[in-house]
């Protein structure tokens, strides 16, 4: 109820419906097709639910999602029917070209909606966090797909959860969630990791080679990690465990 009323108040209510029946009605096709067991649909139906109670929650105020955050809100819902064929190994590898031709369209509209945010100057905080989520979550996704297809180890889910230890360090020390400056290469090692993950799960190419794509695209990635995190640090770390050194 909560949700729906934040909904009404947003006045978007008649859009979200319009989704909501549109992705029902194209996934409850899609899993016809491929033969996902109809219990699996509990996924993509909460996914949204969620999904949509946290975009209203962010919003709060506006008139409509807007164009950037429209789409981001698509590709999202990409991301959730992704996540849910993985419950079902075998149907993910009888469809494995299926599944990689909508990992790539997902990839391939992360560079629309920050466009269109320029272009009709919808730029915001909510938008350029729901939209890094969002490929945090698709990364995620496609690391699990590595792991379940067993293309690699489990390690490959490091890649995946890069992004979740930085949030949870987050809780420990207040300092890495100062906000970061907009960085070309955080967005290109982004790109980069989710388009090796891509190239990996194409089923013509050879497992030997997942290996020399997806080690290069961690280590990038830890280095990324490791440049925020010194920057965090020496912008408010520094003070702030003096702070607490003076005090004991």
């Amino acid at each position: 109820m909560a949700i729906w009323k934040g909904i009404e108040r947003n006045g978007v209510s008649e859009e979200l419906l319009l989704i909501a029946v549109s992705f029902a009605v194209i996934t409850g096709g899609f899993w016809y097709w491929i033969g996902m067991p109809l219990g699996l649909l509990v996924v993509p139906i909460f996914g949204y639910v969620l999904l949509a109670g946290l975009v209203m929650a962010g919003i709060e105020g506006q008139q409509g999602l807007g164009p950037a955050n429209r789409v981001t809100f698509y590709r999202a819902l990409g991301v959730l029917a992704l996540l849910s064929v993985l419950g079902e190994p075998q149907v993910l590898a009888r469809f494995q070209w299926a599944w990689v031709i909508l990992a790539l369209a997902v990839l391939i509209l992360d560079g629309l909606d920050g466009y269109l945010a320029r272009r009709f100057r919808e730029s915001s905080a909510f938008g350029a966090r729901f939209d890094m989520e969002v490929d945090a979550a698709l990364t995620l996704t496609l690391c699990l797909g590595v792991w379940v297809l067993d293309i690699t180890g489990p390690w490959v889910l490091v890649l995946g959860l890069m992004r979740y230890l930085f949030v949870a360090a987050g809780w420990v020390w207040r300092w890495v969630n100062h906000p970061l400056p907009e960085s070309f290469r955080r967005k290109t090692i982004c790109v980069w990791q989710i388009a090796s993950l891509v190239i990996v799960l194409v089923p013509v190419t050879p497992l030997w080679l997942a290996v020399w794509i997806l080690a290069p695209a961690l280590a990038l990635l830890a280095y990324s990690f490791t440049v925020d995190l010194a920057w965090l640090y020496r912008a408010g770390g520094q003070h702030e465990m003096h702070g607490h050194g003076s005090q004991t």
